[in-house]
């Protein structure tokens, strides 16, 4: 009788452990639901970097402790991006739900202060070119 309760005491814990590891705090998909704009910054007071278009995925990496701005990742830039324009990716109940809804259920790290704030990426560098004015013949 010892025998098989062993093996099912382990097998209850795995069980119970297995939502929580599959919710721990790490990054998140999302997707956008409108043209975005990623700032530099948790507000609208900071310069724009780039635009998320409308489906895009992100990744975020943490939010404010409202959910109201989020960190995030599109095309290599990071940025930060109005939560409430974001529907969670991921599998599961919360799929398609919005991130201010879904984000304390998925495990999205929320921050309290320290933001991070980004810079603009560097400009385009366009070769140099000299001006040849057109002959006349």
């Amino acid at each position: 009788m010892t025998l098989i309760r062993l093996p099912l005491a382990i097998l209850a814990l795995c069980a119970m452990a297995w939502p929580a590891a599959a919710q721990s705090g790490g990054p998140a998909i999302a997707y956008t639901t409108a043209n975005l704009n990623m700032r530099a910054g948790p507000g609208t007071n900071y310069p724009v970097i780039t635009t998320v278009p409308y489906g895009g995925a992100v990744t975020v990496f943490g939010c404010t402790a409202n959910f109201s701005w989020c960190d995030a990742a599109f095309a290599n830039t990071k940025g930060w991006v109005s939560g409430r324009y974001l529907n969670y990716g991921g599998g599961g109940n919360y799929y398609g739900r919005p991130i201010p809804n879904a984000g304390v259920y998925v495990g999205v790290p929320r921050y309290n202060r320290n933001y991070p704030i980004y810079r603009r990426p560097p400009g385009v560098v366009r070769p140099y070119r000299p001006y040849y004015p057109p002959r006349r013949y």
